[in-house]
């Protein structure tokens, strides 16, 4: 089925070897992580690929069966990818081991990555490799014996023989922990047990130019006396040993070592930013980078797709050739084709020609005519022919300024062919800049519609913003879809946008299911970005959609540590989850808007709420609003609904069924 082959959005779900499977991205040359002479901090939201990223530089791909020749240019640098086991490092700390805690840390490390190095010679001895002489010789290798006698082995071994060994004493190191009555059997140091292992391949003539670079992923998940052992490491790193790791965006890591030293950025260990840095500098970058994942995909399901070189996505050599205009075009316009939208425009005539939202629109009309006491007819500002125009209309003559004649007048003229004038040019623009909100002030009166804003390629990249598991999540739910409608035998393959919309509002409710599981605080992350939603989704029923499309907020304040201690930790909690993305402020949408910073509401809840996934407009909350949405009470924060029902003039609240099933 179409649909499995997107439900993997989990580097865990694919293979070690990613070599043909990962999309490079375009700005990969600056951030090859086997060229870099120092530790690297990767950092990345939740869903951005960071382990992809890393297996991607580990020795499963670089000595992927695939690469049909290996040369010692090759093999310069191996990546050594590790994820500890965070559940069983927990229990090793002061207070459960007291000094012993150091000791058994190290070990554990010094054992765990043994297991990688080991399980690095077989693939080795599997792979491509030029030399098979080295081969051969690395086959009948015997471990040395004041190394074997360290690990309580009192008999001669050979290096391809040690594997089983090592994992049975991580076995028992995880049932002693458990029991620590005793020593364990030994205790090894990390970094000088595996420099003692590259040094004696070194010395037996094996990968003597080799720098081998350790990965270390969820590094936030350690305890911070471990974090400090390992930046030691990675502050001392050098070749033919270096340490780098990797954590979440916004999370809390020590950058102590186990001296009065810290690491320190450019000197010690470089910094990059997965999304910023790597592969969405640009809204362009992610989009491309989002169609070729899409289209490797479908050519994976159905080959007589040849859109796609799976060498070329995978070659560092290639990007010069996928940054061309054409490739990009070429691209954009596939997937474009499997998931095809509707322009503003085209909604807005859908609107024209459905009976139930025109009618909401004529009502609109005529209710505004009614307010301003105007006795023109409601059908001199809506036309079939002209559907952006029509819907906007219906938005302008609620604004203070708008008379009623002078809009008719203003809309005769647009429709007239070659009227140009400023004021026929100031309208449109004013349709340009409030289509998009009036559409969906129209259909958020009915909670059983699904707008169909939420369909279509370049709208799933807005909705994911540079999450790569929102945006496969979109896709399989949309060919979740198709195959439920039972058309996925068309040819070519293409989603309808209704389907696409469908699955835009499975994925917002599932999203936000989810993140009551996120961390300590899920239950009240839940219930902040549910309450930003009904508030964002309030403000989305203001008549005049003065300043439309709200997802992002900013607070009055210079500084939000003043607020509240519990205030401070949500908001960080938020961020580390990727509920909350946080921007460098922009714009001053008050006069005594203060605030240095922006937040916006993960885009894939958009849908959920009836909301832009557009950061357009901002709410500016005050620091007493903003301290009610994250601690009060839910008496407190009806109390706030109220006030904002009242200040921004909603009349029927109650029909956005905000606090109903369907919210």
């Amino acid at each position: 089925m179409l649909s499995q082959i997107f439900k993997k959005n989990r580097a865990e779900e694919f293979p070690d070897d990613l070599w043909g499977k990962y999309v490079l991205p375009l700005n990969y040359a600056q951030f090859n992580l086997l060229h870099e002479t120092k530790g690297v901090k990767v950092v990345g939201g939740r869903g951005t690929g960071k382990t992809m990223y890393l297996k991607y530089h580990a020795y499963n791909t670089q000595l992927s069966k695939q690469r049909m020749l290996i040369t010692e240019d090759n093999i310069n640098t191996i990546g050594i990818y590790w994820k500890p086991d965070t559940h069983f490092v927990q229990l090793i700390n002061k207070s459960y081991l007291n000094d012993k805690w150091d000791a058994v840390f190290n070990t554990y490390v010094a054992l765990s990555l043994m297991m990688k190095f080991l399980e690095f010679i077989d693939v080795f001895l599997d792979s491509n490799y030029h030399d098979e002489d080295t081969k051969e010789r690395l086959k009948n290798f015997t471990v040395p014996k004041d190394f074997s006698e360290e690990l309580n082995i009192n008999q001669e071994v050979l290096l391809i023989e040690l594997k089983e060994r090592i994992r049975g004493f991580l076995f028992k190191l995880q049932n002693w922990l458990h029991n620590p009555i005793k020593d364990f059997l030994f205790y090894l140091d990390g970094k000088a047990t595996i420099e003692y292992i590259i040094q004696i391949w070194k010395d037996n003539n094996f990968f003597k130019k080799t720098t081998f670079h350790i990965f270390i992923d969820e590094f936030e998940n350690l305890r911070e006396e471990h974090q400090k052992i390992i930046n030691t490491w990675m502050k001392h790193g050098a070749s033919p040993l270096i340490f780098s790791i990797a954590y979440k965006k916004h999370a809390y890591v020590s950058d102590n070592t186990t001296s009065k030293e810290h690491t320190q950025g450019r000197n010690d260990h470089r910094i990059i930013d997965l999304v910023d840095d790597v592969y969405a500098k640009t809204d362009d970058d992610f989009k491309l980078l989002s169609a070729e994942i899409i289209a490797s995909k479908i050519q994976e399901y159905d080959s007589q797709y040849k859109i796609v070189d799976n060498d070329k996505i995978s070659s560092e050599e290639e990007v010069k050739y996928r940054r061309s205009i054409e490739y990009k075009n070429k691209m954009i316009e596939f997937v474009n084709s499997i998931f095809p939208s509707l322009r503003y425009g085209e909604i807005a005539a859908l609107v024209m020609s459905d009976k139930t939202l025109k009618n909401k629109l004529i009502k609109n009309i005529k209710l505004a005519l009614k307010t301003k006491n105007s006795t023109l007819k409601d059908s001199y500002f809506y036309d079939d022919d002209f559907p952006e125009a029509s819907v906007v209309n219906g938005t302008l003559l609620f604004r203070t300024r708008t008379k009623p004649e002078e809009l008719k007048k203003l809309f005769n003229d647009y429709k007239k062919a070659g009227v140009q004038s400023p004021s026929v040019t100031a309208y449109k623009e004013q349709i340009s800049n409030a289509l998009v909100g009036s559409i969906l002030y129209i259909y958020i009166s009915f909670p059983q519609r699904i707008c169909p804003i939420y369909a279509g390629f370049e709208r799933f990249c807005l909705m994911s913003r540079n999450n790569l598991r929102h945006l496969l999540e979109l896709c399989y739910q949309s060919f979740v879809e198709l195959e439920n409608s039972n058309n996925l035998e068309q040819k070519p393959i293409k989603v309808d946008f209704n389907l696409q919309a469908k699955a835009a509002k499975f994925c917002s409710r599932q999203e936000l299911d989810t993140i009551s599981e996120l961390g300590s605080y899920g239950k009240d992350l839940q219930k902040i970005a549910n309450r930003l939603g009904i508030i964002f989704s309030l403000k989305q029923k203001i008549k005049t959609q003065s300043k439309p499309e709200n997802i992002h907020f900013s607070v009055e304040t210079h500084s939000l540590e003043t607020i509240d201690e519990k205030f401070n930790i949500l908001l960080h909690e938020a961020k580390l989850w990727n509920v909350l993305q946080e921007f460098d402020g922009t714009t001053k949408d008050t006069s005594d808007s203060i605030s240095t910073k922006e937040f916006m509401l993960t885009p894939i809840l958009a849908p959920y709420y009836k909301i832009s996934m557009r950061k357009i407009h901002k709410i500016v909350f005050k620091p007493d609003e903003i301290k009610t949405i994250f601690l009060k009470s839910d008496t407190e924060f009806d109390k706030l609904y109220k006030k904002f029902v009242k200040e921004w003039k909603i009349e029927n609240a109650e029909d956005l069924g905000l606090f109903g099933e369907n919210y």
